[in-house]
């Protein structure tokens, strides 16, 4: 239920497009899918290894790539060498598909719900407002007991075998575990052992717990949980399409992977299932913080210093959240014009046509708004809009291509006959007039001021029509 509450809240947090800049240093935008995707071997990036974060040491970096040997939080040390040695049966290496996973991993949690574990007498002394209070407490130490959990299953299951097997390629390998997850790791379990201290310290009620979220979500340890959060999160969908792809293609890979996704540890859950855990769970913060600040703030005045740490604490959740949902964006978007730019079909356009546009790069523009545009009155052709800052473009869909070519377009007078037929496929934002359609809510016509040209032309639904 936490996984599909939280999956809903995530898709809702953040639209495919981006509104601002952000400030944090991601590697290279350069790896297309389909380099990472295909058969190539070898990293297509100009900026070095995937996951390099430009000024800040690797190996501690959010985007730093994994040193030779390393310790993790159990202080075992893992090689990290992308080949194996021999082969076995079917051309399968001889290295574990997947880690033996320790008994002690599944170690009984907490009690989903509280009450169903406190003697009746406790019950009985305590008001409503306070059983609700250790409810929510409850169910913030269980689930980050359950987001560590995950987060080992990973790092163990799948990426430490498929370094060791060789069976990626460095560079997809380090957009599907960017060096973060480690320290992603790290931070939750330094975290779920304070949470576990703090029940063992005060029994059955946990009277205090602000300032264990603020040790997590504010502060230093805070800045470590928003950069490596919005590191590993950033280019998440594009590195599970590209590994979507090779599986198609590399029988070896998908063998290796479904028998790391049929472990009893994974619990029918596949690694395309798993990866995504880390922005759920980010969405959950703020929504546990909030009913337990209400509940606190409610229960009893002396619980005034909590509460106010909490709400703090509830403030940073959200920060943070902001930020790895801007990095989701930013990367998916240069992502998308990267894609689109690939695939643009310019020859439609005159010899009259600007310089500007006949070389145009829409990768070097910040994309305001996109999506799917149909002609009201041809509703055969398919157009892509895309809002930048400084223009629009339209781009007629054709099988695999984007084209560059005037649109159809009734002239607005008969001073403008010679400009039917030839609606500007790019267009500077100021010498365009937006009008909605008086009887259609998704409709909106789209007037080019400069030649008195005007589109009619059709969104998939009224909110995209009003964006």
């Amino acid at each position: 239920d936490e996984q599909n509450e939280a999956s809903s809240l995530a898709n809702n947090n953040y639209s495919s497009s981006s509104t601002s800049s952000l400030p944090l240093a991601l590697d290279s935008r350069s790896t297309s899918m389909e380099a990472v995707g295909g058969g190539a071997t070898t990293a297509v990036s100009s900026a070095g290894p995937a996951g390099t974060v430009s000024g800040i040491n690797p190996t501690h970096s959010p985007g730093g790539v994994l040193p030779a040997s390393a310790s993790t939080t159990s202080g075992t040390s893992v090689s990290h060498g992308l080949s194996g040695q021999g082969s076995g049966p079917g051309g399968l290496l001889n290295v574990p598909t997947a880690r033996e996973w320790i008994d002690s991993e599944d170690e009984e949690a907490p009690e989903a719900v509280w009450s169903s574990n406190i003697p009746p007498e406790i019950l009985s002394s305590i008001g409503n407002l306070e059983k609700e209070r250790q409810e929510v407490i409850n169910e913030i130490c269980h689930t980050e007991r359950k987001h560590v959990r995950t987060l080992r299953l990973l790092e163990g299951m799948f990426m430490r075998p498929l370094q060791e097997s060789g069976a990626l390629p460095h560079d997809l390998l380090n957009l599907l575990f960017p060096h973060s997850l480690i320290h992603l790791k790290d931070l939750h379990t330094a975290f779920e052992q304070k949470l576990k201290q703090r029940r063992s310290e005060h029994g059955t009620i946990i009277r205090e717990i602000g300032d264990l979220l603020l040790y997590m979500f504010d502060g230093q340890t805070g800045d470590e949980l928003k950069e490596h959060a919005a590191h590993f999160c950033a280019r998440q969908q594009i590195a599970l399409e590209a590994l979507k792809e090779r599986r198609k293609k590399d029988e070896q890979l998908q063998r290796l992977l479904t028998k790391a996704e049929s472990h009893k540890a994974c619990r029918r859950l596949q690694l395309k299932d798993l990866l995504p855990t880390v922005l759920q769970r980010l969405t959950k913060y703020p929504l546990l913080f909030d009913k337990l600040y209400n509940f606190t703030e409610r229960s009893s005045t002396k619980h005034e210093s909590e509460a106010l740490a909490i709400q703090k604490a509830l403030e940073s959740a959200k920060r943070i959240l902001d930020h790895v949902n801007q990095a989701v964006r930013i990367e998916e978007d240069m992502h998308k014009l990267q894609t689109i730019q690939r695939k643009l079909d310019k020859s439609g356009l005159d010899k009259e046509a600007s310089v500007e546009f006949k070389n145009i790069d829409l990768t070097v523009r910040k994309l305001i708004h996109d999506g799917p545009l149909t002609m009201k009155k041809n509703p055969g052709v398919q157009l892509h809009g895309l809002l930048f800052e400084d223009i629009m473009v339209l781009l007629q869909k054709q099988d695999d291509k984007y084209l560059v070519k005037y649109h159809s377009s009734p002239g607005l007078g008969s001073e403008s006959k010679h400009a039917e037929g030839r609606f500007n496929p790019i267009t500077k934002i100021h010498l365009i007039l937006v009008r909605q359609s008086a009887v259609d809510k998704n409709t909106f016509f789209l007037i080019n001021t400069n030649v008195s040209q005007m589109l009619e032309l059709t969104a998939p639904s009224s909110t995209e029509c009003k964006t």
